[in-house]
């Protein structure tokens, strides 16, 4: 356990991820409550805090200290009032469970839009309603998972680019297909596949279910390059997995992270999410 001032950090047993307690997010944090938790988020990678009766403004206001909002390209599930901040779930309005997940593409490996040239950098996340059974949150350490490499795989990727692509990740994930205005909205664009932190300076993977394929490869080769560093990537070691409690925020860093949705049964288990995205630099 570590702190600064009030704000108490408590690490993981492997540094990837850290809970932050000593802090109210309803009634605000102060100048120097911020930078403790800026400090933690660039160190550890994955915030936990713990007993935070968030509501909408509350979640936004405590964002938006990090930097300007970004609305996603869903547009549907934009909030009404606030629409950079979004809510999905598998309730109707009587606040029954729908049987259907939405988004299937928060089930499988991704970072936070990397689809658009400057994609998310710390996505703020809540959930009203959590799972009894499943529905956990994991993340990957893409800067551990990187440095494992062995140095003749590190060099065979140095300057390799790869495609993300909103539309080809929608049929990754067998979700419905991207509109005529979405693929407007967000063509295809390219990163290098080994970004570096702007931070820390530490080289991560930046790959996931948005990556298409590599520039200059078959798009076979591609797909099974990406294939091949995503299953290492998403071994044990190298996973933080956020079981979640009642009144939980979870904070992430998408430039050295990857994510997905454990499992659950959305027929008898209620799960939503009130999500928050503070816009990012372009990879380097």
């Amino acid at each position: 356990m570590t702190g600064i001032g009030q704000v108490e950090v408590k690490v993981e047993g492997n540094g990837f991820g850290a809970e932050i307690s000593g802090v109210d997010l309803v009634v605000g944090v102060s100048a120097a409550e911020f930078e403790a938790i800026h400090t933690a988020i660039i160190r550890h990678k994955v915030l936990v805090f713990r007993d935070q009766k968030l509501d909408d403004d509350s979640h936004f206001t405590f964002a938006q200290r990090f930097g300007p909002l970004e609305g996603h390209i869903n547009t549907s599930t934009r909030q009404d009032r606030l629409p950079k901040l979004q809510v999905f779930g598998n309730v109707d309005a009587a606040g029954n469970p729908t049987g259907v997940h939405p988004e299937r593409g928060t089930l499988v490996w991704h970072t936070d839009k990397s689809y658009v040239a400057r994609p998310s950098l710390f996505t703020i996340l809540r959930s009203p309603f959590v799972a009894r059974e499943g529905g956990d949150t994991c993340f990957a350490d893409m800067q551990r998972a990187y440095e494992s490499l062995d140095a003749a795989r590190t060099e065979g990727l140095a300057g390799l680019r790869a495609v993300h692509d909103w539309k080809r990740s929608r049929e990754k994930s067998d979700e419905r297909p991207a509109t005529v205005e979405e693929i407007a909205a967000a063509p295809p664009v390219d990163h290098p596949l080994v970004r570096t932190h702007p931070d820390t300076g530490a080289r991560t993977l930046y790959i996931g279910n948005h990556a298409s394929h590599v520039l200059g490869q078959e798009v076979a080769e591609g797909e099974t390059l990406l294939a091949e560093l995503e299953r290492h990537a998403t071994q044990d070691q190298f996973i933080y997995r956020h079981r979640w409690r009642d009144n939980d925020v979870l904070m992430w860093d998408n430039r050295c992270t990857m994510h997905c949705v454990m499992p659950y049964d959305a027929a008898t288990e209620r799960r939503v999410v009130h999500r928050a995205v503070v816009q990012g630099d372009r990879p380097v």
